[in-house]
């Protein structure tokens, strides 16, 4: 009840307030969250750690605990900004988009569609993968989005409805697997999260330097349908954004449907560490790793 509440002042506030002060909300929030949550710092500052670590180890670059702290402090801004940016959704058009947003690959949707097997999209819980769907929609592309119900289903309806005002079509987890099937058929673009494990099964993998489990599932979808494997990533670049997507290179023909997927499994893992690597503060993961 508390979630719904909160969760519904802040889209009524989303549609009517200037987005700085819904920023300055937002990021009020986020500290008094980064104060009064110990535990949520404490698995941020775990994973920071380990990117920066692992980042040292393969690009020599140190780092001091001053800039850690740092880190991990912009990671519960960012989230607060990534809210406020999912609650403003109403008022993102084209002209929003051409004014704030730099697009890097979009043939590669394009491209992809041209073989009229749908595209997979393969994304992380990296700046703001919510409106990488929603303006991928506003461009004209047919957007389906698997999402994780939320165990308020009152919340899990509002971000299915924020999703939906922007032409995204919607798929939960735990529903009829022949929805996925469909979209693909239909020549959509599914978007699909490959950074965390929630109710799948997942493959091991060194990831960060760490021996961790991701999701497996959008690796099998792309051998199984044969359908172009793509990433892509929204991540904020100081007021604006950046908004590019990268190939994911098919494997050889020769390989076994197993292997195809191990395959593209490991290359997609590879992408969205790199795009890790880059914007720690902007992964927004606050479970522990591995």
């Amino acid at each position: 009840m508390y979630n719904t509440i909160i969760y519904n002042l802040f889209c009524f506030l989303g549609n009517r307030l200037p987005l700085p002060l819904l920023y300055f909300i937002a990021r009020t929030t986020a500290y008094l969250r980064y104060l009064l949550f110990p535990g949520l710092k404490k698995a941020v500052k775990g994973n920071i750690r380990i990117i920066l670590e692992y980042k040292k180890k393969i690009e020599g670059i140190s780092y001091t605990e001053k800039q850690l702290n740092r880190l991990v402090k912009n990671t519960f801004y960012n989230f607060g900004r990534y809210l406020a940016d999912f609650f403003y959704v109403p008022r993102w058009d084209i002209k929003r988009i051409r004014n704030r947003v730099r697009i890097e690959g979009i043939e590669l949707l394009d491209k992809g569609l041209a073989y009229k097997k749908g595209v997979i999209a393969l994304t992380a819980h990296i700046g703001n993968w919510e409106l990488a769907g929603i303006v991928t929609s506003i461009l004209g592309y047919r957007v389906s989005a698997i999402a994780i119900p939320y165990l308020n289903p009152a919340v899990t309806k509002i971000y299915a409805d924020r999703r939906k005002l922007k032409g995204m079509d919607v798929i939960l987890t735990g529903s009829n697997p022949k929805n996925i099937i469909k979209a693909l058929r239909q020549n959509r673009i599914l978007a699909v999260l490959g950074d965390k494990i929630f109710t799948e099964k997942g493959m091991k993998i060194n990831f960060l330097g760490e021996e961790t489990i991701l999701p497996r599932g959008p690796a099998v979808l792309a051998a199984k349908t044969g359908a172009p494997f793509i990433a892509g990533f929204f991540v904020m670049e100081g007021r604006n954004y950046r908004f590019f997507l990268k190939k994911i290179p098919p494997p050889p023909p020769s390989l076994s449907e197993e292997e195809k997927t191990q395959f593209l499994f490991k290359k997609g893992a590879k992408i969205i560490e790199k795009v890790v690597l880059d914007y720690p503060d902007q992964w927004l993961n606050f479970s522990s790793l591995p």
